[in-house]
């Protein structure tokens, strides 16, 4: 059995973007990430799905490093990655990121050539640059002519395919593709994602894949997981996460897919209504943060957040509906992420 390359324990991220009150000011919290786990396994594609606002790219940018996290723990292969200040050089080359705007992420005064020789010399020093520059454009199935050629002479796609070479240029075990296709034309998006399956296959690298379209998910992810406001609802196998969606909130992003035929229809769940709008993620709500427009809120949601519980195996859900351990009351205290907070927010 695969064993697990990348695992989140309790991860929360935090950002205070104001105060307020005029005597005692008090922070104002957003709880982007808040004590999120799970775990991929070597080899696999793991998809990270969820609205947007929903914290998905907060995980995926504290993982490389962007931020640091408020509390909680991040594993690659059981090393702790911010147990240092400063992460090794070896240990930053093992995990790579392509970004959703592949516009934004190229530098614009530099060609494809020094793009990608860039990260050659700062992790593989000695390889012969020229002859490895035009293997990876060979990778992405692209040729030497694009070598002498700037990011604006290139269309989105062949952009996004520049930005997979990068990322493959410190031959990394871990890619982060944080909708890698939703900037692109649906005509190019397919080629990218058969892309990525290929390299997958023939590299044996692991995706992060972060997106907002669960049609992508059922055919490209080993394993599911859904965010709503900085937190878990529910993970399980694609296979399982598709055919019996636990969660309320799963039920009706799935029921809201699309489809074009008589059969897709029956294949998805009951239409669920949601009640409301999402909640600021300056103010969610105490109890579970989805009992607002959960059409089967029972009075525990509003008062307590539930945890996850493992309904079948490898498929859990965060939700009251299926059960809920005895918790002790709340400890009014501040400790975990809150006391991190409250220790920076003095400093600053």
């Amino acid at each position: 059995m695969p064993s697990d390359i990348l695992s989140f324990t309790d991860l929360k991220k935090y950002f205070v973007i104001g105060k307020k009150g005029l005597v005692q000011r008090t922070p104002i919290t957003v709880k982007a990430v808040d004590g999120v786990s799970f775990s991929i396994k070597d080899g696999e594609t793991f998809g990270l799905v969820g609205e947007s606002g929903s914290g998905k790219s907060t995980v995926a940018y504290t993982t490389i490093g962007m931020y640091r996290p408020t509390s909680g723990e991040i594993r690659f292969r059981d090393r702790d990655l911010f147990t240092e200040k400063r992460r090794p050089q070896a240990l930053r080359k093992e995990i790579q990121i392509v970004f959703q705007d592949p516009g934004s992420s190229l530098n614009p005064r530099r060609t494809i050539r020094q793009l990608l020789e860039l990260p050659l010399r700062l992790h593989r020093p000695g390889v012969n640059t020229l002859q490895e520059t035009m293997r990876l454009l060979d990778m992405v199935e692209l040729t030497a002519d694009y070598l002498p050629r700037y990011p604006q002479a290139l269309s989105g796609g062949e952009k996004q395919m520049v930005c997979i070479a990068q990322a493959l240029a410190t031959e990394p075990n871990l890619i982060i593709l944080d909708e890698p296709t939703s900037a692109l034309d649906v005509s190019i998006q397919g080629k990218i994602i058969n892309l990525l399956i290929r390299l997958q296959k023939e590299f044996n690298l692991s995706y992060l894949f972060i997106t907002h379209d669960l049609s992508l998910m059922r055919n490209v992810a080993s394993r599911v997981a859904i965010m709503y406001l900085g937190k878990i609802c529910e993970v399980a196998d694609a296979v399982e996460f598709f055919r019996t969606p636990f969660h309320p909130y799963t039920q009706m992003l799935l029921s809201s897919i699309p489809v074009i035929s008589e059969e897709e229809e029956a294949l998805k769940p009951r239409k669920i209504v949601s009640r409301g709008e999402i909640p600021s993620p300056v103010n969610i709500p105490s109890g579970c943060s989805f009992h607002l427009r959960c059409p089967h809120r029972k009075d525990i949601c509003s008062t307590l957040d539930p945890v996850m519980v493992e309904v079948q195996p490898g498929h859990l859900v965060r939700c009251h509906l299926f059960g809920q351990p005895e918790q002790p009351p709340a400890d009014r205290r501040a400790t975990g992420a809150e006391a991190v907070l409250e220790e920076e927010t003095a400093r600053g």
